[in-house]
């Protein structure tokens, strides 16, 4: 007999590898900025000169780097760069130890006004940056895995109602119908999203207590039974709804972020050079 699980396989595995990657960075940079803050006062790290200059440079460096996973989405002649997969590794990557790095680099002091400016842009754009990977991984398999569709959801769904009304009758599906039609539909913005995620729980038990009230009563324990697959997967359409909308608005916010924390890495090199 076939193993049907086998092709899902993979992605669980990407995903797995993501989690462990993200885990693993995220640890060694607590290790590393525990480390300096520990050695902040033995003066072997200084903003100015020596491997804190050093160290200003190259967190500099990766923040730059991190704008080519963007246009590598979307500038088809930067394929020779390499695949978009890669560059998302190394964005995240990049969007770790650029700041671990530039934190070091200021000893954790603020100094010039100039300097703070720039040091709190890239705090923002850096925590920005974890919240985006958080929705992003929520509407992908994984950090690294293919996008999930919506259609493909929604039929899982469709398909499992299906079940249900088989073994139940046409009661049952015309109400499991109009309760699907009015908690899936996908004309509101991200407030009804969010709303239909957090009262989830009370609309699939009160549906499910309806359900059943329909039910014979010696058929409400096999079908409490198959209603559970379905109401799961309309709980995972309303999720990825939700998280879809929330990473359209995270984009919308992140970008602008990140040129404004350009823009004061900019003014902080320059007034550092010429003053």
């Amino acid at each position: 007999m076939a193993d049907t699980s086998a092709p899902g396989r993979p992605a669980r595995r990407k995903a797995q590898t993501g989690i462990v990657e993200l885990v693993v960075m995220l640890a060694v940079a607590t290790l590393a900025l525990v480390y300096g803050w520990n050695q902040r006062h033995s003066g072997d790290l200084t903003a100015e000169t020596g491997v804190g200059y050093i160290l200003g440079i190259v967190g500099s460096v990766f923040m730059l780097l991190l704008l080519i996973y963007p246009l590598r989405k979307r500038i088809r002649a930067l394929a020779a760069l390499g695949g978009v997969p890669t560059w998302f590794r190394l964005h995240m990557m990049l969007g770790i130890a650029g700041p671990v790095l530039i934190i070091l680099h200021s000893n954790y002091k603020l100094g010039s006004l100039n300097s703070t400016v720039a040091l709190s842009s890239m705090l923002i754009v850096a925590g920005s940056g974890l919240i985006g990977r958080f929705f992003y991984a929520r509407i992908h398999r994984g950090l690294y895995g293919r996008r999930h569709e919506l259609d493909a959801l929604r039929a899982e769904v469709t398909a499992l109602r299906g079940g249900v009304a088989v073994k139940a009758g046409d009661a049952v599906d015309t109400c499991l119908r109009d309760w699907q039609r009015h908690r899936l539909n996908d004309d509101k913005g991200l407030m009804q999203a969010l709303i239909r995620v957090w009262t989830g729980p009370f609309a699939r038990a009160r549906i499910s207590g309806q359900v059943l009230a329909l039910a014979a009563p010696q058929e409400r324990a096999a079908m409490k039974t198959r209603l559970r697959p379905y109401l799961r997967a309309t709980a995972r359409v309303q999720g990825f709804v939700m998280y879809e909308r929330l990473f359209a608005l995270w984009h919308l916010l992140h970008l602008p972020l990140f040129f404004i924390l350009v823009l004061a890495a900019l003014a902080h090199v320059v007034a550092v050079h010429l003053y």
